[in-house]
């Protein structure tokens, strides 16, 4: 085990996409921020960084680590952290909803 591996805790699950193909998703905590990539398993050899979740998979994300938390191997804290990120995807989502005009209205 590496001084890296100390601090920083990675977390991968994968994710079967619509065309057949495996998703390989890494989830890392360091400094108290998480970050996220994710690549195909068969067609990309580059992890693609992804600055901003989407809601499914934010929630995939908190599956998998409560998963983790139910055998001890994850402090509630970081499921607690999850859960705020999916709240603040919600939010926005619903803010969007909001700002778009209906029935062809303009915002005029």
């Amino acid at each position: 085990m590496s001084y890296y591996d100390d601090f920083v805790k990675i977390h991968d699950w994968r994710v079967r996409t619509e065309t057949g193909e495996n998703r390989l998703w890494r989830a890392t905590k360091h400094g108290g921020k998480w970050s996220f990539m994710s690549r195909l398993q068969r067609s990309e050899e580059e992890w693609t960084v992804h600055e901003h979740m989407v809601l499914e998979d934010l929630q995939r994300a908190r599956e998998v680590l409560f998963n983790k938390y139910q055998r001890r191997r994850l402090p509630w804290e970081d499921v607690v952290q999850i859960d705020g990120m999916i709240e603040e995807a919600q939010s926005g989502m619903a803010d969007a909803e909001q700002a778009e005009p209906c029935n062809g209205e303009s915002s005029s």
